[in-house]
């Protein structure tokens, strides 16, 4: 009895090899090849026989034909014209500075397409997929990537991999993206989710784009009367008039607020020193003031590092609302700042309380009225008060600048009384937790 024999058949002088002269033509041509096919056909198991009853089979891992005899035979092995499926494009698509989503446009060969591979890194490892987009997150902001793409069908037979090269977004996550994607209840999230196109809802968003606005990616509120309104230091059902404050906008993860009446008139500094760490009205917003509220409602207020060196006054008086941001609190200002609780607003906050078509007008013109802030006092939720603001007039020791109940930007020698309306910062943590904003239904807190 003989032994049965596997002999691989690779220049088996008994063999020949016939190809189908194209997909679906069911006619064949023998081939004078001597090595097995590694694209473009499969192998017909139906039609491959032996003379003498060996059996023929396929060794995908080989990629090559096996044959089962119990000795010498003559055999025909044929092989169909496969389609492979085949990637026509891979698009690009919601480009974040941290995400980039890909979509896969391919063609099924014979069989249909099951399987989707993508590799963020030129092909060194893939991800399995069965759906033709795939989105890449965590990556890098600012960062280029060499994708690489191919597809599997039903059996097993794969495309061509598809490369191409995108860079994700160097412009850094808004607050606004950040909220929505973590679902954050805070107060500035709450504002910040409120911002849709400038304008809107009272709200602008300060970014590199936005013209003549500030460039810090603020939040800022304008108009005569946006829906700003929160209840701090009360935790009744209804808001006391003392008690009601009004969001400037949102720094950073900060909200910083105005209180809306006056606390009281008083001077700046008796001494008529304008130098603001050692001046009566500091002393007094953080020990009188701030301790006429609970300390659960001090421990909402966040220590802040308030921009105190002030500006010439020209710089103040003369120019619109991002030159005078730029040298009170910008590129431009002063290094120095105080940390402490309680503030006063900025001159560059009144100038970005107004509606936009103002913020290129200046502070005071002696053309008269029509051409500086008076004419924007309607327009300017923070107008109508003769109120302090927090700068000092650098090139005159004894002045700091005001707000006047008309409308201009001004100064005041500091020992004169005028209005101080509160202002801080609230802890990053302050969640939202009712409220439309409006006067009679304000924002409450926790």
């Amino acid at each position: 009895k003989k032994e049965e024999v596997k002999t691989q058949i690779s220049g088996f002088n008994g063999l020949s090899l016939m190809y189908e002269t194209g997909p679906g033509t069911g006619e064949y041509q023998e081939s004078k090849s001597s090595t097995w096919p590694e694209e473009g056909y499969i192998f017909n198991e139906n039609l491959s026989a032996c003379e003498n009853g060996g059996k023929l089979s396929w060794n995908e891992e080989k990629k090559a034909v096996i044959l089962n005899s119990f000795g010498s035979d003559a055999c025909y092995v044929y092989f169909d014209a496969y389609i492979i499926p085949v990637i026509n494009s891979v698009s690009t698509s919601n480009i974040t500075n941290d995400s980039i989503t890909l979509t896969v446009n391919a063609t099924n060969g014979n069989n249909p397409i099951t399987t989707y591979y993508y590799s963020s890194n030129n092909g060194s490892n893939y991800i399995e997929s069965t759906s033709n987009t795939y989105t890449f997150n965590n990556l890098e902001m600012g960062t280029e990537y060499n994708f690489s793409v191919y597809v599997r069908d039903s059996l097993g037979y794969e495309s061509e991999p598809y490369t191409l090269s995108e860079t994700t977004d160097d412009t850094p996550p808004t607050l606004a993206d950040v909220c929505r994607e973590t679902g954050s209840n805070t107060l500035a999230c709450h504002v910040a989710t409120q911002y849709t196109t400038d304008g809107e809802n009272g709200l602008y968003y300060h970014d590199a784009d936005l013209v003549n606005g500030a460039g810090d990616n603020s939040y800022r509120y304008s108009g005569a009367n946006p829906n700003n309104y929160v209840c701090f230091g009360s935790d009744g059902s209804t808001c006391p008039s003392d008690n009601l404050y009004r969001i400037i906008g949102v720094f950073g993860s900060e909200v910083k607020l105005i209180k809306l009446t006056s606390y009281g008139k008083y001077v700046w500094d008796s001494g008529r020193s304008n130098t603001w760490s050692s001046s009566d009205i500091r002393n007094t917003l953080n020990t009188t003031f701030l301790n006429s509220l609970s300390s659960t409602w001090q421990n909402k207020i966040a220590t802040h590092a308030f921009k105190v060196g002030g500006m010439i006054s020209s710089n103040g008086y003369y120019n619109g609302a991002q030159t005078v941001y730029n040298y009170e609190v910008g590129s431009n200002s002063s290094s120095t700042t105080d940390s402490m609780k309680i503030g006063l607003m900025y001159v560059s906050d009144y100038y970005y309380g107004a509606t936009n078509t103002y913020w290129t007008y200046p502070g005071y013109s002696n053309s008269g009225s029509s051409y500086d802030y008076r004419v924007a006092k309607s327009s300017n939720w923070l107008a109508g008060l003769n109120e302090w603001s927090i700068s000092r007039i650098s090139d005159i020791s004894n002045r700091a600048f005001l707000v006047d109940s008309t409308g201009y930007v001004n100064s005041s020698g500091v020992g004169g009384g005028n209005a101080v309306r509160a202002s801080f910062y609230l802890e990053s943590s302050t969640e939202y937790v009712s409220g439309s904003g409006t006067k009679s239904d304000p924002i409450l807190i926790q």
